[in-house]
This record gives C-alpha cells, structure tokens and sequence, in this order.
C-alpha cells in the first residue's frame, strides 16, 4: 500500500479557484464598461444628430422669414439651444453645457441662388483628448435663397 502525502493540495486548488473567480470578475467588468460607455455614445451621438437636425430647421425658418437677411449670411455662425437667431462664431459649449453646435453658410455653396447650410453639432468624451471635440454630427442641406412666387 502507498501513502501519499497531500498537505497543501487543498491550499493549491483554492488559490487556483479564487485565480478562475477574479479572471471572471474582470470579463464581467470589462464586459459591463464597454457596454456602458457605447450606451452613453449612442445616447450622445443620437442627441447629437437631434441638435443638427433641429438647427437646420432653425436655419429654414430663418430664411424663410427674411430672404434679404438670409442671402447676406455667409460664414460660421452659433446656435445655441432654444435661439433661433444665430451669432457670429466661434462657437462654445451651448447646448446643455456639453455639445457645441453651430452653422456654416456657404453662399452659392450648391449652384446659383442655392446655399449650402451645415449645421454641425460636436461633443467629446473619455476617448477624446482634453482639449478636442472629437464626435461630430453634421447635418447637410441647400437652400434657394430666392424668393419663392406665391401663388394665390
């Protein structure tokens, strides 16, 4: 018969044990701050692409009131949140102390009497350097800057 000594196994397989345990904890935690922060992107990127969107419709209406007004903006310009007139660039933070959105003009930009309006809405977060805003949604369109014949 053979005795064999096994003082310390014991000892070994819990060590082994806690070793798997922490390998899993850091997957599950990798693995739940991964999919965190692509939920704030997508959430950010998705407000974003609402701001654009809405300033390009301030920007329609701002010519559709005063098309003598509209023909002579030409440059970039700031719009804030809830303004709808716009101010002379460079922009800064002023949508909810986050996205910074503002509005290119581009006078003739897509033909004759026909403007190019960009409305660009940027933010930054922790893959960002401190000083970029490396997340940009631009929001594109053209726009007859002539009057429009009213029919009766």
């Amino acid at each position: 018969m053979v005795i064999v000594n096994e003082k310390g196994q014991t000892l070994i397989e819990a060590v082994g044990a806690l070793g798997i345990l922490a390998l899993v904890i850091s997957a599950t935690t990798m693995a739940v701050t991964t999919s965190l922060s692509n939920a704030t992107y997508d959430k950010n990127q998705t407000l974003a692409t609402k701001y654009a969107q809405q300033g390009s419709e301030i920007v329609h209406q701002v010519r559709d009131v005063n098309y003598g007004n509209f023909q002579a903006l030409n440059g970039i310009y700031c719009l804030a949140k809830n303004q709808t007139t716009m101010t002379n660039g460079p922009c800064s933070v002023n949508i909810d102390g986050f996205y910074v959105r503002s509005v290119q003009i581009i006078q003739n930009g897509c033909g004759a009497n026909v403007s190019r309006v960009n409305v660009s809405v940027a933010f930054k977060d922790g893959k960002c350097t401190a000083s970029t805003y490396c997340h940009n949604q631009i929001d594109s369109s053209c726009l007859s800057t002539t009057n429009p014949v009213l029919v009766p």
